[in-house]
């Protein structure tokens, strides 16, 4: 058996899945199962991220100096 896919999808509202119990902070890029991103999709939490959205979640996670 093998894992399933993962993509990238930009978090347009947070939330927590109650199946996984997994949170999603708004505004940021995660690594989801391909299922998932359908899910979540259809229910307008999440869409496939642009270049200026990767960039913003990435600075947004680093540290200040």
């Amino acid at each position: 058996m093998s894992d399933p896919k993962k993509v990238s999808a930009f978090i347009i509202k947070g939330f927590r899945d109650a199946g996984t119990e997994e949170t999603f902070a708004a505004g940021t890029v995660a690594s989801i199962n391909e299922g998932s991103f359908a899910n979540y999709e259809a229910a307008g939490l999440v869409r496939k991220p642009t270049a200026e959205d990767k960039k913003a979640s990435d600075a947004a996670a680093k540290p200040a100096a």
